[in-house]
């Protein structure tokens, strides 16, 4: 069983060695090379490994074991005819392409061995037939030197009259190639007396050549071309460069300069302005791009002259290119920036005019930065255009002004006459001058569209965005709508209605106008959030808002402040132009100033009503209150308060009782904020009057029969003010102020019973 084991276990190790070598394994996937009992190492040893499993195995584990080593036994059998199988075909493969390989080799031998045998006859031959001909070809070549000898000798005995007959046909360039090629054969023989002549002669008359086409640069009429030609055909024959490429720009700038003046002449309203441009564009810039073209061809694109003179006609080509430039600039800038030509462009002919002249420009310069190196004019053009969109977009700020201007006077006017129509005032105002806003809107994006060259450029649409439209059109409209509404209470020409109006006005635009007009422009215009902040400063749109509101609550209160010094003075004179210590008699009714004063407040509340309505419904309630109810309901108030007020105040020391009564009141404030609705505006006026009422009590001294006028004319207040404001505990406060300074101020204090001055008030 020993013997049968371990050949079991050889013959499966062999078997698997194999396979592994046939399948170019290898050892890479031996775990321990010096391993003997490792079944797949190289240093496998069959008795060793048998002595080992035979001393430590169980019968049932050795059995086991013979099992799997036959089972492996097995598999690498099969697994090794698959692949001898697999292969087959490649091997016969390859014994046949060897086969072949053999065959052809021997082939190519004999070839290779009869080309040899026919190179070397050819060689030998080729010797012979030199050896034969070297005399000849030795007569042949002296023959042929003293030919071209004689060629270059009778090409210089020639060369003189040569360059005479090109001169007389005006043919220089014949002449200086001629003369080029006879310079070396001169040079080759000045030793030779006899020719010095001949050198002599060819000079004199190069100097002529030079001489005629140094001439050119001092004829107006000779073209760039020509004057190109002469340049090369002079640095050909060693002219300066420097020289040469001065007296070239010398020679075109007549010409630019007189074009320059016709320019300058058709520099008027009365020329047509494609015709100006034709000037300009046509005729200017095509003959200085034909000088910048040929001088850029003659001295710095030419190989053959130096770096540091392609450097020296960069920078001079640069110094003449640029005085023209700005000569050029500044009368296109003039003609195109006239208030002339910005006058015309409200109409849209002229205006397209206008905007493909300016098109036509930025496309002629940026063709010039293409002839000229390190020098772009184009960014010229686009400022000039910028700057003809900041006047068209100052210029629709005018008219807006204007607009509204005259908008606000005639409102004055119409409200003079027709305080009702105040909202259809408003609304006209609006809308008038929101349709003007997008108006000029629409034709600033004129300047904006895709077929402009100009209109390509980023930074020209985000400057002309921001700059032009959003800031210098927009924002300076709301901007001056404030500074107009501020200024408006030192001019006499708008009536106290129209501040009214106005801060009613401005509180509809803030609301919406503001945010609507800017999110338009940014949207319309493009205007890029992300970076405008970084290269321009922008008005907020919260600065607006809060601008345009602070100046309606300044007209609000100046109106306050005005019609309340106005109720002031009515109330005042019912104190200062009576004496109320003379008085002899008991009141018959309240007083015609106080009558005055409701009446007034009833006019002006219309008024107010019809531009600052009040929206909630208990204002409403007691708009619309009758007159009956007001008076039952006052009355019985004031029965209530009446009999307690005069056993107080009879009882008590007058000045104990006014500041009792003030411990127990709430504090008024009288020149405070107002809030922009018409309870609070009206209440601010009354609120004024009757404060300047009391101050005027304070300094008068009353008799018992003025305190009773006084007493008639406070309930008659308090029987028709409830209307007027918003909060009657103010109201009452302030009556109650006055009617104890009142009681204070009279000499023999008695009040007249609750139900007299009732009847009194009502009368």
């Amino acid at each position: 069983m020993k013997l049968l084991f371990l050949q079991e276990t050889r013959v499966a190790c062999g078997l698997k060695r194999n396979l592994m070598k046939m399948e170019g394994s290898g050892g890479d996937h031996v775990s321990s090379h010096g391993n003997p009992y490792d079944i797949n190492g190289t240093n496998f040893i069959p008795e060793k490994f048998i002595k080992k499993i035979i001393s430590e195995y169980s019968l049932n584990k050795l059995m086991e074991t013979e099992s799997s080593l036959i089972r492996q036994i097995q598999d690498l059998d099969s697994d090794m005819q698959t692949l001898v199988y697999e292969n087959y075909n490649k091997f016969i493969l390859a014994t046949d392409t060897i086969r072949k390989m053999k065959t052809d080799f021997r082939e190519m031998e004999d070839r290779m061995a009869l080309l040899s045998k026919n190179i070397a006859m050819i060689t030998e031959n080729s010797s012979k037939v030199c050896s034969s001909l070297k005399e000849k070809r030795d007569n042949v070549s002296r023959l042929s030197g003293i030919n071209d000898l004689l060629k270059k000798l009778k090409f210089l005995f020639e060369l003189p009259n040569k360059l005479k007959q090109f001169c007389e046909d005006n043919n220089y360039e014949e002449a200086v190639k001629c003369y080029l090629n006879g310079v070396e054969f001169v040079n080759e023989f000045k030793r030779f007396p006899s020719l010095e002549a001949i050198k002599v002669d060819c000079q004199h008359i190069v100097q002529r050549i030079k001489d005629d086409l140094c001439k050119d640069f001092d004829d107006e009429e000779k073209s760039s071309q020509d004057l190109t030609r002469n340049v090369f055909l002079l640095l050909s024959l060693g002219e300066s460069s420097a020289d040469l490429g001065k007296r070239l720009l010398d020679n075109a700038l007549p010409k630019l300069n007189q074009n320059l003046e016709s320019i300058k002449i058709a520099d008027s309203p009365n020329v047509p302005l494609e015709e100006f441009m034709e000037l300009g564009c046509g005729i200017f810039l095509s003959n200085l791009s034909l000088v910048i073209a040929s001088f850029s061809q003659a001295f710095i694109q030419t190989a053959e002259l130096g770096e540091n003179f392609r450097l020296e006609s960069q920078e001079m080509l640069k110094q003449f290119t640029t005085e023209l430039m700005d000569n050029f600039m500044g009368i296109m800038e003039h003609r195109l920036t006239s208030e002339d030509e910005l006058n015309n462009i409200q109409d849209a002919e002229q205006r397209e005019e206008l905007i493909k002249a300016l098109d036509r420009l930025y496309r002629r310069l940026m063709a010039m930065g293409t002839l000229m190196p390190n020098t772009d004019f184009a960014p010229c053009g686009l400022d000039l255009t910028f700057r003809v969109t900041k006047m068209d977009a100052d210029m629709s700020l005018q008219r807006i002004k204007a607009s509204f201007e005259k908008a606000a006077k005639d409102s004055s006017v119409e409200l003079s006459s027709h305080p009702g129509s105040s909202q259809e005032i408003l609304g006209s105002i609006l809308a008038t001058l929101v349709l003007q806003m997008k108006s000029s809107l629409n034709k600033l994006q004129e300047f904006c569209r895709a077929d402009l060259q100009f209109a390509q450029n980023v930074d020209f649409r985000q400057k002309m965005a921001v700059v032009s439209v959003r800031e210098g059109l927009v924002v300076s409209v709301f901007k001056y709508l404030a500074e107009f509404g501020k200024n408006l209470i030192q001019d006499e020409q708008y009536s106290n209605l129209t501040w009214l109006l106005l801060a009613k006005l401005y509180l509809d635009i803030e609301i919406g106008t503001v945010e609507y007009m800017v999110n338009s422009v940014e949207t319309e215009f493009d205007i890029r959030r992300e970076k405008r902040n970084q290269v321009y400063k922008l008005t907020n749109v919260s600065s607006l808002t809060t601008a345009l509101n602070e100046t309606a609550k300044a007209l609000v209160k100046e109106f306050v402040s005005c019609q309340g010094n106005y109720i002031s003075e009515l109330m005042k004179s019912a104190v200062l132009r009576n004496d109320l210590m003379a008085v002899s008699h008991e009141p018959r009714g309240p007083s015609q100033q106080m009558k005055q004063v409701i009446e007034v407040l009833t006019t002006l509340e219309k008024q107010v009503d019809s531009i600052f309505p009040d929206s909630d419904s208990s204002s409403f309630l007691r708009s619309e209150r009758s007159s009956d109810s007001s008076r039952r309901s006052l009355s019985t108030n004031a029965g209530n308060r009446g009999p307690s007020r005069p056993s107080l105040w009879s009882n008590f020391d007058p000045n104990m009782a006014t500041n009792i009564q003030k411990l127990f009141s709430e504090r008024v404030e009288i020149f405070g904020n107002v809030e922009l609705h018409k309870s609070d505006i009206m209440m601010a006026i009354v609120k004024i009057g009757l404060r300047a009422l009391l101050e005027c009590m304070r300094q008068k001294t009353l008799c018992n029969f003025g305190l009773h006028q006084i007493q008639v004319d406070v309930l008659y207040l308090q029987m028709y003010l409830w209307r007027f404001v918003n909060n009657e505990s103010f109201l009452y406060s302030l009556l109650d102020e006055i009617l104890a300074s009142s009681i204070q101020r009279c000499v023999n204090p008695t009040l007249l019973e609750a139900s007299v001055v009732e009847s009194l008030a009502e009368k």
